[in-house]
């Protein structure tokens, strides 16, 4: 690691990740590794008695998941919690049991933590040992498009329809949705156990795909949780479409801003931000060009229905630039304020 690097760290951490053959563990992994993150051991645990599941990689190593054991995390100093929701429940109170902080991915968290999105509201990091909730996978997307539109340029209402891919599901709802494909074309019975219907060529609104965390899109608390990271009291409407891709949300949103702003005005809220890059004539802002990339990618800005009105086209890769993204730059944060208070 570059100097610069460990000055900014000052330490390395002991890092676990709970679930960690999952599809959301698997982009943590690839963030950790991608980043540079100083970990000084890292341990893989699964939830799964299943013998499959017991082998994954990390760097391009080969390593062993075992059953993670309360009382041998005494030197733990942060875990990604990347499993179900009812797999995260079973570890919540190990953070503050133990002492260390639980970043959790799996939505356990959602409500009795407040909701943090690295890029937005950092200031929501808790002190101490802990459970760090991250938000939603669609909040943390409209969460980083809309909140420097709050800061610059005032928003009086937000309507976004977002396409949330097969992966949204895991590895489970990639593997439905190509089987499904591979059914079809050979004129074969379809499954349909994630989905309950046929995804594979067809879209599916939120309120009758429903959502993982057993809650479908209108009553996820989605608008609640990106107001709350965002601040402000705009109105905000959010409809979700369950869409026939493997990975990459797209965002379609409609925003209305305070009286005399321009499309300039909104531009500029994304310009000079590591978290954006713009495509004004939208001609590569498809799931298909972010694929493997950081970031969102604005694909221009079109007039609106009213005087300050506009729409926004945004995607992001899910799990280069989603919650797993978010999730390390969290533990990230976590190091650099330890070096802040002069911790070795």
């Amino acid at each position: 690691m570059a100097a610069v690097e460990v000055a900014r760290f000052r330490r390395k951490a002991h890092v676990a990740l709970f679930d960690a053959t999952t599809l959301a563990a698997k982009g943590v992994k690839d963030q950790l590794a991608a980043r540079g993150f100083p970990a000084a051991s890292v341990r893989l645990f699964t939830s799964s008695a299943d013998a499959g599941s017991n082998l994954t990689e990390f760097k391009g190593e080969p390593m062993l998941v075992t059953e993670p054991d309360i009382d041998t995390l005494e030197n733990l100093d942060i875990a990604f919690l990347c499993g179900s929701p009812e797999d995260g429940a079973r570890y919540l109170d190990w953070a503050g049991r133990v002492g260390f902080v639980a970043v959790d991915l799996t939505g356990a968290a959602s409500g009795s933590a407040p909701p943090v999105n690295a890029a937005v509201n950092p200031e929501a990091i808790p002190e101490g040992p802990g459970v760090i909730a991250t938000p939603h996978p669609i909040a943390q997307i409209l969460s980083t498009l809309l909140a420097p539109v709050r800061k610059r340029c005032g928003i009086q209402e937000a309507i976004a329809v977002v396409l949330q891919p097969a992966s949204h599901h895991g590895e489970p709802g990639i593997d439905e949705l190509y089987q499904q494909t591979a059914s079809l074309l050979s004129f074969a019975d379809l499954p349909r156990e994630i989905f309950g219907r046929q995804l594979a060529f067809n879209l599916i609104p939120g309120f009758v795909a429903g959502d993982p965390r057993g809650r479908d899109a209108a009553d996820a608390g989605l608008p609640e949780e990106i107001r709350r990271i965002t601040g402000g009291s705009y109105a905000l409407g959010v409809q979700v479409i369950q869409a026939p891709v493997f990975h990459g949300h797209a965002v379609m949103a409609h925003v209305v801003l305070d009286a005399g702003r321009s499309a300039d005005d909104l531009a500029a809220c994304f310009a000079d931000r590591d978290e954006f890059q713009i495509e004004p004539r939208g001609e590569r802002a498809t799931p298909v060009e972010r694929a493997g990339e950081g970031g969102i990618l604005i694909g221009g800005i079109r007039p609106g229905a009213r005087p300050s009105s506009f729409w926004i086209w945004a995607v992001c890769d899910d799990l280069a630039g989603g919650t797993a993204l978010n999730a390390v730059r969290i533990a990230e944060m976590l190091l650099e304020r330890d070096a802040g208070k002069g911790r070795a």
